[in-house]
C-alpha cells in the first residue's frame, strides 16, 4: 500500500550539498573547565573510552517484538573521533559554523569534546510472519548510521552545555535484515518474512543534523548521596525532523559531571555518548537511578513517511501524530573502576493514528561503558 508523501524533511541534504567540499582542520584539545559537580575538565586526550549500547523488546518486562524492535551501536569518545578517517566531524564542524554554535576558544574558555557512533536500527510491524505489507501498521524500516558529535563547554557558565550531532546513514539496506533473522534464529525467535518491502528497500542515503542545549536546573548532596536535575531542549533536521524539550533527574552516588549524564539524547537510538578525561571522575564507587521525561514535536519521520525513493508502504502527514510524549527510567552502576554498566525502559506514546499501528512503542536498553 502507498500512502501520498509529504515533502521530505531532508532537504538538509541539498544544504550540506552545497556547502564548500573543504575540510575543516580538527579543533585543539580541550583545556581545563571547572564544572559545579567539581570535577575538572582536563584536555582531552586521544582517546577517552567508549560504550556498546543494545537496545531491543526483550530487554522489558514484556517482550513484544514489533516497532522499533532493536539497535546496536559502538561509540569512540576522545579526540580520535574527530580525525579517525571514517569521522564526519569536519563536516559537523562546517555545519556548526554556519549555524554560529560555539567554536572551541581556549582563551574565550570555551572548550569541546568529541564521539563518534557506529550503529543499526529496524523496525517491524506487529505481526512479522505475514508476507506482505500491513495497511495502517508500522513498515519495514532499517539504518545504518555514522554519527559524529561534539560537546561545547563554557567555563564562564559550568552549569550549561552544548551538543552537536550529525547523522549519516543508509535507508534500507539488506544486511539489518540479514543480521536480524541470524539474530532471531539464536535466540528460538520468529524470523521476519517481509523485510522486501521495507522503506527505501534497496539503499538510500540520509542524515539528519541535531543540537541539543542542556542545563544544571539543581544538584544537592549529603554524605549519602546526592541529586542532579536537568532540563535540555533539542531541534534536529533530516531522517526525522522534530523539536522536543525534556527533563531528567538522577540520584543516588554520582561520581561523573551532570553533562556526562544524557537518556534525553534518543531518538529511538542514543545519541553518541560523552567521553571523560581522566581527572573527571571523583572518587567512590558510582550507583544511581534516574528518571525522565520528553515532549516532542516531529512533523517528519522517515521510519514511517519515506524519502525519496519508492516504499511499498509509507505514510502521509494526515495519519501521523505530530505531538508524542516519551518517559524512561533506569538505574547505572560502576562495575570497576573503569566500567559502568546501565539498563533502561523507555516508552514513547503512539506515532499512527491508524489501525494496528495506533500503539505505543517500549523498548528496553543496556549499556556498558569504559572509561580510560
Amino acid at each position: 500500500m502507498k500512502r501520498r508523501k509529504p515533502l521530505p524533511a531532508v532537504l538538509l541534504i541539498a544544504f550540506v550539498v552545497l556547502l564548500p567540499a573543504t575540510a575543516v582542520r580538527a579543533q585543539e584539545d580541550s583545556a581545563r573547565v571547572q564544572g559545579s559537580t567539581g570535577t575538572t575538565m582536563l584536555t582531552e586526550p586521544d582517546s577517552t573510552g567508549w560504550s556498546v549500547y543494545l537496545d531491543n523488546d526483550i530487554l522489558t518486562p514484556r517482550p513484544r517484538d514489533r516497532d522499533y524492535t532493536g539497535g546496536i551501536s559502538f561509540t569512540l569518545t576522545g579526540h580520535r573521533a574527530a580525525t579517525w578517517p571514517v569521522s564526519a566531524d569536519s563536516l559537523l564542524g562546517i555545519i556548526d559554523n554556519t549555524a554560529g554554535l560555539p567554536v572551541e576558544n581556549h582563551e574565550a574558555g570555551i572548550y569541546q569534546t568529541h564521539s563518534l557512533q557506529l550503529g543499526v536500527a529496524a523496525f517491524t510491524p506487529g505481526d512479522i510472519l505475514v508476507t506482505s505489507v500491513i495497511p495502517g501498521d508500522r513498515p519495514y524500516a532499517a539504518l545504518i548510521y555514522l554519527a559524529n558529535s561534539r560537546l561545547s563547554l563554557d567555563e564562564k557558565n559550568p552549569d550549561s552545555a552544548q551538543l552537536s550531532t550529525l547523522t549519516l546513514g543508509v535507508l534500507g539496506s539488506t544486511l539489518v535484515p540479514g543480521a536480524q533473522r541470524i539474530f532471531h534464529r539464536a535466540i528460538g525467535s520468529d524470523t521476519p518474512e517481509a523485510w522486501s518491502h521495507q522503506v527505501s528497500h534497496g539503499g538510500e542515503p540520509t542524515l539528519r543534523y541535531s543540537y541539543v542545549r542542556q542545563h544544571l536546573l539543581a544538584s544537592g548532596e549529603n554524605q549519602y548521596a546526592r541529586y542532579e536535575i536537568k532540563p535540555s531542549f533539542e531541534a534536529g533536521a533530516g531522517f526525522i525532523t522534530d523539536a522536543s524539550v525534556a527533563l531528567s533527574a538522577r540520584w543516588g552516588t554520582i561520581t561523573t559531571p551532570w553533562w556526562s549524564f544524557s537518556p534525553d539524547r534518543t531518538e529511538y537510538f542514543s545519541q553518541p555518548a560523552t567521553g571523560l578525561a581522566p581527572g573527571q571522575v571523583r572518587s567512590g564507587r558510582e550507583l544511581y537511578a534516574f528518571v525522565g521525561g520528553k515532549l516532542k514535536v516531529r512533523p517528519y519521520n522517515v521510519f514511517l513517511q519515506g524519502q525519496f525513493r519508492h516504499s511499498d508502504l509509507t505514510y502521509g502527514p494526515d495519519d501521523i501524530r505530530p505531538v508524542m510524549a516519551e518517559a524512561w527510567l533506569g538505574v547505572t552502576g560502576q562495575l570497576s573502576d573503569d566500567y559502568w554498566l546501565s539498563w533502561e525502559l523507555r516508552y514513547q506514546t503512539s506515532e499512527l493514528r491508524v489501525e494496528p499501528g495506533d500503539r505505543p512503542l517500549v523498548w528496553g536498553r543496556i549499556f556498558i561503558t569504559r572509561y580510560f
